[in-house]
Order: structure tokens, then C-alpha cells, then sequence
């Protein structure tokens, strides 16, 4: 009964996989042709073929066969590398026909006993391994096979992007599911290791981190040494079939509080009290916001640190604040690693500084400033709450200079042209109407019942708790352009993470503070 109704489940997954394979040869000439486009390219048949043949021969010759591969794909044009996946997804995936014939052997024999139920269910596994994992699976042992596959994998997700039609689309899916399987396998945290960069590191690697960095771009040469320098600490995580490699970068400020603004982080001690704009910036400087950024970048480092010194007071060390985390591979997508990284760096820390006992991320909120304009082009939030309360519409009223327009076309022409920024009291009225919305875009929209915010899904899945979010956290024009210069605080109780994980998977409950359960609340 049992094999039955599975069996059912099996019949059902592949019929769209059998009926794209029915139609293949009467839609293989077109789809050639709209690949082609007008250019004459070449589909890899050939060298499909001598690849596939007694590739398991004996291990020099599936190695020959491999690097033969990989070499022929680099050198082929994006266009014709589109083909050849095709080609190899098509003719060298699972056999349809053999698939079906165990199944139906399966179903005539399930009362033959367990032995019988056991033995057709290994042939069932083995029927619905595509060929061309068998070649992956050898690419993998040969040097730099890894990196080749995780870059083979991003290529997989382009054109999967790319060409929208069903059968390719299919045949994408059908390559990303054998590659991510064994990317998973492979880059589990056992195989990882954690390498700490600093300003006496191999130069290839701190260009390398500099590159990378995707979350606050390095800017010189100065910029990166202070970031690896004193009361900082950059660990990446490299495999050991990718040597000097970055698969994941940490960046990580030592600080004696929760830090509040990245500016203190990125910035140089030394221009703390100068302006902080710069040529990306739009606003006019510490001096003239009466001193609200200056007490953010205050908050950040404390006065007793001395950045431009080689050693540190470890007793100064209270906080350890994530201000960028990225993956460097688009080929390792969906395999986190960014989870383990950080506990390995808590660890790390923790033996490092006896008396650190905060850790919390730094985090940009990527989608709130397009997510906020995509409602007031609505006019109004999906949850039927207001976008401006009554206060907050007589606030603006106030400001004669922005017409007679409607309160929220008045405030959606403040976020599109950044106007509220270049005014000093005008900006304290827009800080209690986005605080709130953004409270509520972290803590309200959902996908799949799941943070939207990508960045709030990583952490609270982690553990983390919806802590603190700040105003006038990043006023680079990124900062403006991204979340109308605001930034969260995810913080980490070390203690609680497992409970708080379990609770957001599983209940999909986002525990956040009192402070920023607080700023849901209609203002008084």
C-alpha cells in the first residue's frame, strides 16, 4: 500500500519531465534556432559524447575526460555554453523510459515481501540519477574541479533566468538540483575552513575581500587597512578544493556598545567630528543636524579606542557588532554558510575577549525605501493601516514649501527627491512616520508566512531578535536610496538563539523588543 502511494507521487513528479521529453524533437530545431540567434555556434555534441563514453573506465581516464570538458567550456561563448547544458541536461539526464519500467516492475512486485520492496527501491533510486551527476561527481576530483562547478552552477541559475521557455526550464532545474546536492555535500562546515585577515595577510586575499565586499564597498587601500586593522576583525571561510578562495566574508567592528550608525564603523576615528558627507552623500554635515549624526557616530567607537594604534585594550572589547556578511559565489546560492560563519566567529571572539558579551549585526534594509513608494502609489498599506496618521499629516502641513499638494503626495515627493534631508527640523517630522514603517516592513510583511526583508529572514533564522532600528544610520546616497538612511540592530542572545531559530521557522514568530514593538503604535 505503502509502494503504491508512492509510487503515485513518482508517476505524478514526472510526468512533466516525460511529456518534455515527447516534445523535445518536434520543438529542438526552434529552440536551437532562438538560442542561435543568427550566429553560428556549436551545439557540444561532439564532446558530450566522447565525455560520456567509458567515462568509468578506469580514474585517469575520467579525469582526462573531465578536464577535457572543462576546458572546452571555457572556451566556448556564453551562447554556445547555454546550448551545451541543454544538450547535456537533455540527453544525458534521466532515462524516462527506465524510470517507468522500474516503477510498473515495482508496483507488480510489492507482495513479494520487504526483500523485494527493498531491492526495487534501490533500482528506483538509481533510475532517477541523471547521467550527467556522474560527471559532475568526477569533475569534483579532479584540481580546481570544485571551483568549476560552482561556477558551472551560477551559469545553470543565469540561463535558468534567462529562457523562459517550459522545456528549458526544466532542463535548468533538472542541472541545479544535481548541482546544489553536491554542493551541499561538499561545502558542509567540517570542510570549511575559517581564516581570520588581517593588514599582514597575502595581498591576493585582501584584494580579494576588497573586491568582494558587497555590502559597504571599500573605497582604497586605507579603507580596507582600517577595517582589518585595531577593534576590527574580517574572517572568511575558504574550502580547501578552492584554496585562497573567500567563499563568505565577516566583517566585524569591536566596540564597547551596540553600535548605530556605520559611519563611526567605516570612518576613520581621527574625522569623527568632521562633516560626514562625502561626494556620495547628500547631507550637509554633523554641524548642521544639531549634532544628531555626530551623537550616532559617537555611539559607534568609544573615545578611549585609539584606531591608528597596533595593539588593544581588551577590556574595552564589550560588543561585537556584524556589519557585512557576504557570499562570494553565486554558484553556492541557497547553501547558507553565512549561520556558521558567524558562530564560528562568536567562538573565535569570545576565547579572544573574556569580557565581550554583546553581539549584535549592523544590518541595511534593502527594499524598504521601493517597498514604501510601491504603497503610497497604492495609497495605503496591504494590511488596511494608514500609511501617515492625522499627526503626522498636520506635521507636514506645516511646511508651506512643499505646496498644497495631498499629505501623502507631499511625503512621497520627500522620499523620491531626498528633500528631507537637506532640512533640519523637516527631517525630525520624518522620523517618526519611517521609523514606524519600517518597524512594520520588518516586522509585518511576510512571504511564505517568513520575514520579507531577505536580510531580517537570515538573522532571525539564526536566532537573532528584531532589536533596535536606527535613524540616520548609513546617510550615504546608498543609505537614502536603500531605506531612507536606516538601519537595524539584529542582536544575538547567545543563550536564546536555538529557541528563538525554532520559534521563527517553525511558529514563524519574529521576536523583536519592546522598543520596536513600540514603534507600531499610532503616535500621540
Amino acid at each position: 500500500m505503502a509502494l503504491a502511494f508512492c509510487s503515485k507521487k513518482i508517476v505524478t513528479g514526472l510526468k512533466l519531465v516525460i511529456n518534455a521529453s515527447q516534445r523535445q524533437s518536434a520543438s529542438q530545431l526552434d529552440m536551437l534556432t532562438y538560442l542561435i540567434n543568427g550566429k553560428k555556434v556549436h551545439s557540444g555534441n561532439n564532446i558530450l559524447q566522447t565525455t560520456f563514453s567509458d567515462i568509468n573506465a578506469n580514474l585517469l581516464t575520467s579525469e582526462e575526460k573531465c578536464s577535457s570538458f572543462i576546458r572546452y567550456y571555457k572556451t566556448i561563448s556564453p551562447d554556445e555554453q547555454e546550448i551545451l547544458l541543454c544538450n547535456l541536461a537533455r540527453n544525458y539526464g534521466i532515462d524516462t523510459q527506465n524510470v517507468v519500467a522500474v516503477l510498473n516492475a515495482a508496483l507488480s512486485g510489492q507482495d513479494r515481501g520487504q526483500m523485494q520492496i527493498l531491492a526495487s527501491s534501490e533500482r528506483m533510486r538509481l533510475a532517477l540519477k541523471p547521467k550527467f551527476k556522474l560527471l559532475f561527481s568526477h569533475i569534483g576530483k579532479v584540481k580546481d574541479g570544485v571551483k568549476f562547478l560552482v561556477d558551472l552552477r551560477a551559469d545553470v541559475l543565469k540561463f535558468r533566468q534567462k529562457d523562459q521557455t517550459e522545456l528549458n526550464g526544466v532542463l535548468y532545474q533538472e542541472l541545479n538540483t544535481a548541482l546544489r546536492d553536491l554542493l551541499l555535500l561538499w561545502f558542509t562546515v567540517g570542510l570549511l575552513n575559517l581564516e581570520r585577515i588581517t593588514w599582514a595577510a597575502s595581498c591576493d586575499l585582501v584584494e580579494k575581500v576588497s573586491m568582494y565586499e558587497a555590502v559597504h564597498k571599500v573605497k582604497n587601500w586605507e579603507d580596507i587597512k582600517r577595517r582589518v586593522g585595531p577593534y576590527r576583525r574580517c574572517y572568511i571561510f575558504t574550502h580547501s578544493s578552492m584554496p585562497r578562495e573567500p567563499v563568505v566574508v565577516l566583517h566585524t567592528a569591536l566596540t564597547q556598545e551596540i553600535s548605530s550608525s556605520i559611519q563611526g564603523i567605516l570612518r576613520n576615528v581621527r574625522l569623527r567630528y568632521s562633516s560626514i558627507a562625502d561626494d556620495q552623500t547628500i547631507g550637509k554635515g554633523l554641524e548642521y543636524f544639531s549634532g544628531l549624526d555626530e551623537k550616532n557616530v559617537r555611539q559607534s567607537d568609544s573615545d578611549n579606542m585609539n584606531f591608528n594604534s597596533d595593539t588593544e585594550d581588551p577590556e574595552l572589547v564589550k560588543a561585537a557588532i556584524f556589519y557585512s556578511i557576504t557570499s562570494t559565489q553565486k554558484g553556492l546560492q541557497g547553501i547558507d554558510l553565512g549561520y556558521y560563519l558567524i558562530k564560528s566567529v562568536v567562538s573565535k571572539l569570545k576565547s579572544e575577549f573574556p569580557d565581550l558579551s554583546q553581539f549584535s549585526s549592523l544590518s541595511p534594509i534593502p527594499g524598504f525605501r521601493d517597498w514604501l513608494l510601491l504603497n503610497l502609489n497604492r495609497r495605503g498599506l496591504e494590511a488596511g493601516d494608514p500609511i501617515l496618521y492625522p499627526s503626522e499629516m498636520e506635521a507636514l502641513g506645516r511646511y508651506k514649501w512643499l505646496g498644497s499638494s495631498p499629505p501623502l503626495d507631499k511625503f512621497k515627493h520627500l522620499i523620491v527627491s531626498h528633500e528631507w534631508y537637506r532640512d533640519k527640523e523637516l527631517m525630525q517630522v520624518m522620523k517618526v512616520p519611517l521609523m514606524r514603517l519600517c518597524a512594520q516592513y520588518l516586522y509585518k510583511q511576510k512571504r511564505r508566512n517568513l520575514a520579507l526583508n531577505p536580510v531580517a529572514n537570515f538573522h532571525l533564522g539564526n536566532g537573532a531578535v528584531l532589536w533596535r532600528i536606527n535613524f540616520l544610520a548609513d546617510t550615504s546616497l546608498n543609505g537614502l536610496n536603500r531605506s531612507c538612511t536606516m538601519m537595524v540592530n539584529y542582536r544575538y542572545y547567545l543563550e536564546n538563539a536555538d529557541a528563538n531559530s525554532r520559534n521563527y521557522l517553525e511558529n514563524f514568530q519574529i521576536n523583536a523588543s519592546s522598543d520596536v514593538l513600540d514603534l507600531l503604535k499610532e503616535p500621540k
